[in-house]
């Protein structure tokens, strides 16, 4: 029974030390779930080096747009996307079956006119003829009229009366016919001025239907990849991915159709956090590395950073960062993609060309301006109708910034002044003088080059010019010496001629274009690596082991008993990822990378204010 006791007893003290056993190791659970990460400090050469990822671009892109074709703007034929388009190959293509009838429409408009002209010249003709005619006679019966009255001395009185009266009544009759004759001319003259306005409107809607015609067509204006924009035409919701252009969509004027990217020389965007941005200045060397590439690595230059910070909610990094622009060796690049040297000197080349022309702030399809609410451009090229006013002032919508049909733009320094002189001396002048004055412009007009600029910017687009200088157009249509094709040939002026528009062609689909150029795509990602310093001996910690308390730098130095002790430091130069620090800790000292004084539920321990526990990887600026 005795045995028994004991037994049970020794039993119950094993269920009572396991008890103990287990509180004291889950008291302790919390304990290790506190555990803080650490690092050593450490001591040696540090380079202070700037990361960043970014993305290929061209340095130079043309936007091609959407034409005001003043009806359907629809797409027939169209690049295929990632091509490699020559210059002056077809990228765009519309269909011009509407503008094709309106230009066969106007033709007829204007042979109508000429017909009318040839009518009314003829009938004038026919007039003069029997005015001259009736003229005659009434002399005739004048000079009669005076050899009777040469007889009156060897006649009675009242005979001699007679003879006298009828010379005074032929006389009258003579000049009433005078008035009508010239009445009857004015008449005609006024009427043919009529049918050489009808005859200069008709002639301006060719015009303009040919500059249609020429846009119909865009042609690549450099050497680039075609890349296809999404077709923003239509109404999509909020998070609905919109589809590529394609042939056949009807698209609206002035919306982007396709981007021309030249890739002859490229760049590297990239975004860098403010830290870095303080250590960061123009020209500094870095090293990129491409992710289609990963076995090499190319030189570049910071080409140029931005002055304030953004952040893209989209992206999932809400904070702000700078955004910075590399530049490439592009012959180090090109060589590392395997091109022969000969290849490469033809690629630099072509940069050179493309940066000569400026085409990055020009689209090639806004070089035009000939709608009904843009008609600055040809209407000033082609000045002469009586609502000049209101043609030469609309603004062509080929581009968001596009060019203003301005004042004399397109235009010599000298065509101009000739402009402006004409216009005051026609303010104070007669009708007549003002004609003289016209036709001596048009005829210097016609000896010096065309009106219209390389950019399609007529001369005298805006209305003030358009009145003053709308005489110019009346006195070419008013000379009669110049044909249907003259006129067509000198104020009809496009980026290409109609041979090239003509033979161009559609570039080679990807697939079959060998070019080791096309493999430099952008939008390839790379990783950007920057040297902004390098400082011998130093002490050296990660950026996250350092933080603010009191409004001073400050590190948790861990002790034998493993409790951390604050330390005061003084940070020589900073980074995102290191600190390198002067004092307050030596080589081999255990710091944390969490402030020790936070509890999991994120309370301070002792008193400290929540507002000093912040690290200062987040602060801006360096020492």
């Amino acid at each position: 029974m005795f045995k028994k006791v004991i037994i049970r007893l020794f039993g119950l003290a094993i269920l009572v030390g396991l008890g103990y056993g287990g509180y004291r190791f889950f008291q302790q659970l919390p304990e290790r779930q506190q555990q803080i990460a650490t690092a050593r400090v450490q001591r040696s050469d540090v380079v202070i080096r700037a990361f960043s990822r970014g993305e290929l671009h061209a340095v130079r892109s043309v936007a091609m747009l959407a034409p005001n074709l003043n009806g359907t703007v629809q797409i027939t034929r169209l690049a295929p996307v990632g091509s490699l388009a020559q210059e002056k190959d077809l990228v765009v293509e519309y269909d011009d079956s509407e503008r094709q009838a309106a230009l066969e429409e106007a033709r007829l408009g204007v042979q109508q006119v000429d017909e009318q002209i040839k009518q009314v010249k003829v009938t004038q003709d026919i007039q003069a003829s029997e005015d001259a005619l009736t003229l005659l006679g009434a002399r005739y019966a004048i000079r009669t009229a005076e050899l009777n009255v040469q007889q009156n001395p060897i006649l009675d009185p009242i005979d001699a009366k007679k003879n006298i009266l009828n010379l005074e009544e032929t006389r009258r009759a003579l000049t009433q016919l005078e008035i009508d004759a010239k009445s009857r001319q004015d008449q005609f003259a006024s009427q043919l001025a009529v049918y050489q306005e009808q005859r200069n409107r008709s002639l301006l809607t060719v015009t303009q239907e040919l500059s249609r015609i020429a846009q119909t067509k865009s042609l690549a204006p450099m050497t680039g990849l075609v890349a296809i924009r999404q077709n923003r035409a239509g109404n999509f919701n909020f998070g609905q991915q919109m589809p590529d252009v394609r042939e056949g969509d009807t698209l609206q004027p002035g919306m982007p159709v396709a981007d021309l990217l030249d890739l002859s020389e490229v760049e590297v965007w990239a975004k860098v956090g403010e830290l870095d941005r303080a250590n960061l200045k123009e020209g500094q060397d870095a090293v990129l590395q491409l992710d289609a590439i990963p076995d090499k690595q190319f030189h570049g230059k910071i080409k140029n950073m931005s002055g304030t910070a953004t952040s893209d909610v989209f992206s999932g990094d809400p904070s702000k960062k700078f955004d910075v622009v590399f530049s490439v060796d592009m012959r180090q690049l090109l060589s590392g993609l395997g091109m022969k040297p000969a290849d490469i000197d033809r690629i630099m080349a072509t940069a050179v060309e493309n940066a000569k022309k400026n085409l990055g702030a020009t689209p090639a399809s806004s070089m035009f301006g000939a709608g009904p609410t843009d008609q600055g451009g040809m209407a000033g090229a082609m000045p002469g109708a009586e609502d000049n006013q209101e043609q030469g002032g609309g603004r062509g919508r080929g581009a968001p910034s596009g060019p203003r049909g301005g004042r004399g733009q397109g235009m010599s320094a000298a065509d101009r002044q000739k402009m402006q002189d004409l216009i005051k001396q026609s303010q104070n002048s007669s009708p007549a003088e003002r004609q003289k004055l016209i036709e001596q412009f048009t005829q210097s007009m016609a000896a010096s080059p065309s009106p219209v600029g390389p950019s399609g910017r007529g001369a005298g687009g805006r209305g003030g010019e358009g009145r003053g200088g709308g005489g110019a157009g009346q006195a070419v249509g008013r000379a009669g010496d110049n044909t249907l094709q003259e006129l067509v040939k000198r104020y009809t002026v496009t980026q290409y001629t109609e041979e090239e528009r003509n033979n161009a062609k559609l570039p080679l689909p990807p697939e079959e274009d060998s070019q080791v150029q096309v493999l430099l795509r952008p939008g390839l990602l790379a990783d950007v690596e920057i040297q902004v310093e390098k400082i011998p001996d130093a002490l050296h910690v990660p950026a996250q082991a350092v933080f603010e308390k009191n409004g001073k730098p400050t590190v948790f130095v861990q002790q034998k008993n493993k409790r951390f002790e604050a330390r005061e430091v003084q940070v020589v130069k900073q980074s995102e990822s290191m600190m390198v620090l002067a004092s307050g800790v030596k080589q081999g000292d255990i710091v944390a990378l969490s402030d020790p004084t936070v509890q999991k539920s994120g309370k301070k321990e002792t008193g400290e204010k929540k507002s000093q526990g912040s690290p200062m990887g987040g602060m801006g600026g360096g020492k």
